[in-house]
């Protein structure tokens, strides 16, 4: 076949120089960290082949906000039951703490549970080391306790309700979770740079509400000393207001988080932050639960990595923050889920079905069909099965 020139990949390259490519300028503008760092050079993430350095001003040698030179004086958040609180902080600072979302018998289970894990997952040999400590990933699948936080289950959270209420009002109902795991700061590692966790957008940033928002669970007293979370107070509106004039200028001071066991924080996906550094002697671990909107790619692969018997547990809620409910613009599959609500419990986007067959390793496809291979047709399609299932709830 005689292809026109037009199409040929040597004339398409030839015609393609990197200064006529489709919005290069801005996809490739490096911002808002490029003026980040120019303008703030203290932000600069350490050198991890060389000791880590104290004394200079680097955004890690810092201290909680009531000893901090710049804001022990500033009203920053404090753990509170006021809803209303929480909203004015959470718009104010990009972060708000409460009070006792665990109780001290779930913030014990909690702390317990994660523990045991990563010190199996070490022994075992496949625990994940970062630089700045372990992590525990998949965390739905290391105990019940973890897939009722995801469901914000008042058994295991009692503050539950009221953070699917915040959850609702800044990524509207519906949202899902994006990954739940658990972050380490070990004795002697390194901080982590300080990054927005909805970086993945970039360089859009959403102006008004967020697209992602983090619940963190602290299930252990967290300072200065062990690797309280670094961040910049406010620094959601810096990253805004990036958004608006294309770069950043200098920033505030960052603050070690100060919270006792049982708080839980919610925070803008838009805020700058990043694991401390421990100077104890003992690991610290904070598990964090990020949530998006529905339509969003999830970091956690949720169809594939939970395990079948939590799967076959699971309540419709959990399901569908796990991404198991599809709905016409996301998750459908083999057409499955067109029209759907999205909503909990909503039989036309219960993706249940398609990896039940999975796991039985009888998962039947629609492939190519003509009226020659009719017979061929009345195999057990798994689409067919789910759709079958959906009428039965009519």
């Amino acid at each position: 076949m005689s292809l026109p020139i037009e199409f040929t990949s040597d004339h398409i390259a030839g015609n393609s120089p990197q200064d006529a490519h489709l919005f290069r300028t801005f996809l490739r503008n490096g911002e808002p960290f490029k003026s980040l760092i120019e303008n703030n050079p203290w932000l600069q993430p350490p050198d991890l082949k060389q000791p880590l350095g104290w004394g200079e001003g680097q955004y890690w040698d810092t201290t909680v906000s009531r000893k901090h030179s710049y804001w022990k004086d500033v009203a920053l958040p404090v753990p509170t039951k006021d809803i209303h609180q929480m909203r004015r902080d959470f718009d104010e600072w990009g972060y708000c703490l409460i009070a006792e979302g665990l109780s001290a018998a779930q913030c014990k289970a909690f702390y317990q549970r994660l523990v045991e894990q990563a010190e199996g997952e070490r022994l075992a040999g496949i625990d994940q080391q970062t630089p700045t400590g372990q992590y525990v990933n998949t965390l739905i699948n290391k105990g019940r306790l973890f897939a009722g936080c995801i469901e914000q289950d008042q058994a295991f959270v009692q503050a539950g309700p009221l953070i699917e209420q915040l959850l609702n009002e800044t990524l509207g109902k519906g949202w899902i979770c994006h990954s739940f795991l658990a972050n380490g700061s070990d004795p002697g590692r390194y901080p982590q740079a300080l990054h927005i966790d909805q970086g993945p957008l970039l360089p859009w940033v959403t102006e008004e509400a967020p697209a992602l928002v983090n619940t963190m669970f602290i299930p252990q007293d967290v300072d200065d000393k062990n690797g309280g979370t670094l961040l910049i107070p406010g620094s959601h509106k810096n990253i805004i207001q990036a958004a608006r004039v294309g770069h950043i200028g200098q920033v505030q001071p960052t603050i070690n988080l100060e919270a006792e066991a049982g708080t839980i924080m919610l925070f803008d996906g838009r805020l700058l932050h990043g694991t401390g550094v421990n100077r104890s002697s003992e690991s610290r671990f904070v598990a964090t639960m990020s949530n998006v909107k529905p339509w969003m790619r999830t970091q956690e692969n949720w169809v594939v990595s939970v395990a079948p018997e939590v799967l076959a547990g699971a309540s419709a809620k959990l399901r569908h923050r796990i991404g198991m409910q599809a709905l016409t613009y996301g998750a459908t599959v083999e057409g499955f889920g067109l029209g759907a609500s999205g909503r909990v419990g909503d039989p036309w986007g219960d993706l249940s079905t398609f990896r039940q067959a999975i796991d039985e390793v009888r998962y039947h496809r629609v492939r190519e069909l003509s009226p020659r291979s009719l017979n061929q047709a009345t195999q057990n399609y798994t689409v067919a099965s789910a759709t079958e299932a959906a009428r039965r709830f009519r």
